[in-house]
């Protein structure tokens, strides 16, 4: 009995302070951010990822499937492949800020043409794989995958 009464109270007492703070313009004032200040923390952020993108894109040129003869590496791909999926959709929406960003929305759009064409063919190990009959194929979408990094390289490149 004493337990319930203590937990009423202690409800109510909490009830009771949120309800003044919900009134109060000294609170609402303070911790309501306005228009203005959201817009450049969302372009902070959107320059931010676009900027860590670039610079994902950067390692990824450095990766084997990158680098290496495309006709030995491309059924070992499928990390690189989807690092730089994600890199390229990111440089893509942001390409607005960008100069170049008509060359690299549409440089980004191939690209990432070029990595469902990889997958279409099955050319990653896995269940779907096409197997070595499809390394001709395989290359050739590495090797334009691989293209299409490197030209979003030079044109992001400051």
């Amino acid at each position: 009995m004493l337990r319930d009464r203590v937990k009423s109270g202690l409800v109510m007492g909490v009830s009771a302070l949120l309800l003044a703070g919900c009134g109060s313009s000294e609170l609402t004032a303070e911790s309501a951010p306005s228009q203005s200040a959201a817009r450049p923390t969302a372009t902070r952020s959107a320059t931010a990822g676009v900027a860590g993108a670039v610079t994902k894109l950067q390692l990824i040129s450095q990766d084997s499937c990158q680098t290496k003869p495309a006709e030995q590496v491309y059924p070992l791909c499928d990390r690189y492949m989807a690092e730089l999926r994600s890199a390229v959709a990111t440089v893509q929406s942001g390409a607005d800020g960008l100069a170049n960003s008509q060359a690299i929305r549409t440089t980004s759009a191939q690209t990432l043409d070029n990595l469902a064409a990889f997958d279409r063919d099955g050319c990653g190990v896995g269940p779907y794989s096409a197997g070595p009959q499809a390394a001709p194929t395989c290359a050739a979408d590495l090797t334009r995958i691989r293209e299409g990094v490197s030209t979003l390289l030079q044109l992001t490149a400051t």
